[in-house]
């Protein structure tokens, strides 16, 4: 039946259902993980770190992070669990010899780029496959060196394939893991091993406060055991019996010098005090009225 005289509204238009979820391109998740900087979102430039959680980062995107938490926005929901450069580890990359850098920028250029197919930068050493997200990489927390996981499994032992540093099943981490149940376990992980560091660092400080470095008794300790000086003899600036005989010798021959000097007729000029004036001829027995 009609409404307005003809028109006949269908199902769809009167009853609203509710909305599917938006499914997003699994390939396009995948170059955002794997080619791109989970904190800046920018591409993946060396030095590149990763994190106990198997997250890619530019190391200097961390190294702003931590110095200004506001500096990306949702910082605190990607690495809130990074609090220093001790909780993420350089990554040693392996360039891959077919990666064309002119090519890949050009394909990042244009609109898109994330739905192309692009050559990753980086490959394992040992199996030469291409680090993009189609493979499991997984890399070693003592050393930072990066493999594929098949590759790993194939060379079975205690030390690192490319440079021969020792591991243990505890150090290899996941790479942008993507199963949830693996995810919770990385965290588990991660969180029993802070806890532990945190424990290893209370008993040393313990047992440096019972060894006395914190309450000075060390400090003590060292003084004790320094050797002490003879105090510094004061020099006396008076001058000796002896110089002072010779100061005066040197001192009464300077004066009889002078005195030899001068002739009679200087002498005659300069009188003593209290001894009279002679007379002359012309002067004896004149009366001076004055």
């Amino acid at each position: 039946m009609g409404n307005d005289g003809g028109s006949i509204p269908k199902r769809i238009e009167l009853v609203k259902e509710k909305k599917k979820a938006a499914v997003q391109n699994p390939d396009i998740e995948r170059r955002a993980v794997w080619f791109f900087c989970a904190l800046s979102k920018n591409p993946l430039t060396a030095p590149i770190a990763a994190c106990r959680l198997g997250k890619l980062y530019n190391q200097d995107s961390i190294l702003e992070y931590l110095l200004d938490k506001t500096a990306y926005g949702d910082g605190d929901k990607i690495c809130a669990h990074v609090t220093s450069m001790k909780d993420i580890t350089k990554l040693n990359l392996a360039e891959n010899p077919s990666f064309d850098e002119s090519r890949d920028s050009n394909e990042r250029s244009t609109v898109g780029s994330l739905e192309q197919e692009a050559t990753s930068r980086y490959i394992c050493p040992v199996s030469m496959k291409e680090m993009n997200g189609k493979h499991r990489f997984v890399y070693l927390e003592t050393c930072g060196c990066v493999f594929s996981e098949q590759a790993l499994k194939e060379v079975p032992g205690s030390e690192c394939l490319t440079c021969g540093t020792a591991y243990t099943a505890e150090n290899v981490i996941t790479i942008n893991p993507t199963d949830k149940k693996e995810i919770e376990a990385m965290k588990l992980a991660m969180e029993e091993k802070k806890a532990q560091a945190k424990a290893e660092r209370k008993a040393k400080k313990a047992e440096k406060k019972a060894n006395g470095v914190e309450n000075g008794s060390t400090k003590r300790k060292v003084k004790d055991n320094t050797v002490e000086l003879p105090p510094a003899k004061k020099i006396n600036l008076a001058p000796s019996s002896a110089t002072a005989a010779v100061v005066n010798k040197v001192k009464e021959e300077l004066e009889a010098r002078n005195k030899l000097q001068k002739s009679s007729a200087i002498q005659s000029i300069y009188r003593k005090k209290g001894e009279e004036k002679k007379q002359t001829y012309l002067s004896t027995g004149t009366f001076n009225r004055y």
